[in-house]
């Protein structure tokens, strides 16, 4: 997409999202523009962040990622929920989230661009909310920030738009990874221990403008890099069985831990025949269970599992399955194409024996 129609479609975006007269919370702590603390030669936060150190218990990376979520979300979470309400293809959402960011930001270094009290600040770390505040689509101005200050901005918008978000961390860089395992055109997938998921992270790389969704940097792909999920460290949902009889009740079993809070809500929604039903998941430790009742053949049933923690992360799984269906025909990878490949091989061998006729 040409910087000519990226801007149009984020100018779009922002009249649109202008027009819904939404009333902003103050990013920040409380305070803006952002005020800071400067304790033992650096600078602190009101959350008590460090803005000039990544690493530690209160440096920025992960922690900034929380300023802009939950109770304290504003404007870039705003703009997360616009897209969410009005992209429905999720590649297309995710696509559309990227190309904002990259036309409302230029990369800068944080020596030449952040000035605090007169003093150049080697290193410096906005969060989504004060580089949301930056750009302006009235004077046209971008905001102006480095690898993490990207990453944070688009960590926000993508969790509140419905993505599975975590922050990466290379040798000197900040990037982030989106869980859309559907995607087609990214150039490597990856899987992160533990969170429940299998292959299907794709990395978002917002520090260039031409960088396209799910393009991982060729310094990065030996996967020597730290992941900070966001949201839920573990959302793993087992529907059993997953081909029921008409004697057979389902069991829905859901292991689901908060990375930052703790979970506060887990229901299961499931419709039969349009008629609606909701129960809450019983709580043993992380394991959240319910029981669908049996049902007659020929019954489809459409459910959702769905979870909100402390910090006001929401992630739902959606399952189906039709009563008296006990298998499912799968073929294996790539057997198509070998099937194609076998009968024209076949046919070149009956043709060139004829010619020798």
């Amino acid at each position: 997409m040409s910087f000519t129609k990226k801007l149009l479609v984020s100018l779009i975006v922002l009249f649109a999202i202008s027009c819904l007269n939404l009333a902003h919370a103050i990013p920040s702590g409380g305070k803006y523009p952002p005020q800071f603390a400067l304790k033992y030669g650096e600078w602190f936060d009101s959350w008590g962040f460090n803005r000039n150190y990544y690493a530690g218990a209160d440096g920025y990376l992960p922690n900034l990622a929380y300023e802009s979520i939950g109770v304290d979300r504003e404007r870039a979470y705003e703009l997360g929920e616009w897209f969410r309400s009005n992209y429905v293809d999720r590649s297309v959402r995710a696509e559309a989230i990227l190309a904002y960011v990259q036309s409302w930001t230029d990369y800068g270094y944080d020596s030449d661009n952040v000035i605090i009290e007169e003093v150049p600040q080697d290193e410096w770390a906005w969060n989504a909310d004060e580089m949301a505040h930056m750009f302006d689509e009235t004077t046209l101005t971008v905001a102006i920030g480095d690898c993490e200050d990207m990453s944070f901005l688009c960590s926000t918008i993508y969790l509140a738009a419905g993505f599975d978000v975590a922050l990466v961390s290379p040798p000197e860089h900040v990037a982030l990874l989106i869980w859309l395992p559907e995607y087609d055109n990214a150039n490597y997938y990856w899987d992160i221990s533990g969170d429940g998921n299998e292959y299907g992270w794709i990395w978002v790389e917002a520090t260039g403008e031409q960088n396209s969704l799910g393009w991982t940097p060729p310094d990065f792909t030996d996967g020597d890099w730290e992941a900070y999920l966001l949201g839920f460290s573990l959302f793993n949902v087992d529907v059993t069985p997953r081909y029921p009889t008409a004697k057979d009740e389902v069991s829905i079993r859901a292991s689901i831990v908060s990375a930052r809070g703790s979970i506060t809500q887990v229901f299961l929604n499931y419709s039969i025949e349009n008629v609606e039903y909701a129960l809450p998941l019983v709580a043993e430790d992380s394991i959240f269970e319910a029981v669908i009742p049996n049902q007659p053949d020929g019954t489809t049933v459409k459910g959702t599992v769905s979870a909100i923690d402390s910090v006001g992360f929401y992630r739902e799984y959606m399952f189906e399955y039709v009563v008296g269906t006990s298998f499912e025909i799968q073929f294996p990878p790539y057997l198509l194409e070998a099937a194609v490949v076998f009968l024209a091989l076949f046919l070149l061998g009956i043709l060139i024996r004829r010619r020798r006729r």
